[in-house]
């Protein structure tokens, strides 16, 4: 059975419509234009670049920023990918550029090491263990780090971040690689001490 083609008033092919015609008019110098897109995507920024460098304040100037140098480069954007995509990339590259120049102590990883049992011993040892892998993540390069989040943690795939950071999918893999290389090494202590 061959798949209808998608009929003009459908709502797929309306919502992209309108965000074309939108970037379009941004691209104009329409600046209502860009505030609803700002608005649309303002919480997808901000939770991608959270995310990366953990700081809220932080997250909130780097979003803004994010915004701005897109309404700069708004004219420059030429539909090879779709606006989202091209959206994420700068902020992505906002995050990692931020994350280059401060080295922040702290990335939060969702380690779920729940236990079916209540036990405050438990508790205790889930704090250390997240405490270790923190401190194993933040002593990573900042190219390390940013594949370990963006593929672990974000579950982006090896095709999304080369074209976030802007390098071949062999690259990513083996960033990846070494990323996870190091953490094993630098965790094997802790590993050893659970079982």
């Amino acid at each position: 059975m061959l798949m209808e083609p998608i009929a003009e008033g459908s709502p797929v092919l309306s919502a992209q419509s309108n965000e074309l015609e939108l970037v379009h008019r941004s691209q104009q110098g329409d600046t209502a234009a860009f505030a609803i897109l700002v608005t649309k995507y303002r919480p997808k920024v901000f939770t991608r670049i959270y995310r990366i460098i953990q700081s809220q304040e932080d997250a909130l100037e780097l979003s803004q920023k994010t915004f701005v140098k897109v309404w700069q480069g708004i004219r420059d954007f030429e539909g090879k990918s779709s606006f989202y995509t091209w959206l994420y990339r700068v902020a992505t590259r906002e995050a990692l550029e931020w994350l280059r120049r401060t080295r922040p102590l702290f990335v939060e990883l969702n380690a779920d090491l729940r236990s079916p049992v209540a036990d405050p011993n438990h508790e205790l040892q889930k704090s250390e263990v997240q405490k270790m892998v923190v401190a194993a993540v933040s002593k990573l390069s900042p190219k390390h780090r940013s594949v370990i989040i963006l593929k672990d943690l974000e579950d982006l795939t090896y095709l999304e971040i080369a074209e976030i950071l802007h390098c071949s999918v062999g690259t990513v893999m083996s960033r990846l690689f070494h990323a996870r290389r190091k953490l094993q090494i630098a965790l094997r202590p802790l590993y050893e001490s659970l079982l």
